[in-house]
């Protein structure tokens, strides 16, 4: 037990306060759902429907539904993410009115012309209870060259003054180590 000491303001004595012990928290983990590739991140769309997005980061997000992961994903971009160590599909957002306009944001890596850039993209499902989105309503809102594979940021989240704030990492290439199986920079 820690005890505090007080000087009173009259009379000039000291008064103890025993400190209440700390309160313990007990928490318990409890398994929502299984089997997923790499998942990176999980949001919820703000629809009222209870539907879990999990992003994972070879480039799909898949929906859990009442507790079951639908068989289809929600987006498949697969073909389009460079993914593996600190690259690939790194984040979402849904758009604060997505109710009535159905976007949300992406954060993914993806080489191209030889050179790999992070892709902050806009996608609009047909209606917001949709359990797939089609990858042709893609909109590139803009691209940044990625000096290194490595520190890339991912986060994406609307602030309350309804920008969406974007994590983009440091670039990379702190420091040279060497892993038994390969050289890299970390």
């Amino acid at each position: 037990m820690f005890c505090v000491s007080f000087a009173a303001a009259c009379g000039g004595s000291s008064t103890r306060v025993p400190v209440p012990p700390p309160v313990t928290l007990q928490v318990e983990l409890v398994p929502v759902a299984s089997g997923f590739a790499s998942p990176l991140d999980i949001q919820q769309a703000g629809d009222g429907s209870g539907r879990l997005f999990v992003v994972e980061q070879a480039g799909r997000i898949k929906i859990i539904q009442s507790g079951n992961v639908l068989g289809t994903p929600y987006l498949d971009i697969s073909s389009s993410v460079a993914s593996g160590g600190e690259t690939g599909l790194l984040g979402l957002a849904f758009h604060p009115n997505f109710t009535s306009n159905g976007c949300f944001y992406v954060n993914y890596t993806s080489t191209r012309n030889g050179k790999l850039q992070t892709f902050i993209s806009e996608f609009r499902a047909a209606t917001a209870a949709a359990n797939t989105v089609n990858t042709t309503s893609e909109q590139n809102l803009f691209t940044v060259d990625q000096p290194e594979a490595n520190h890339n940021g991912g986060g994406l989240a609307f602030g309350n003054d309804g920008f969406l704030y974007i994590g983009l990492g440091d670039g990379g290439a702190a420091a040279t180590c060497t892993h038994p199986s390969a050289t890299h920079k970390t």
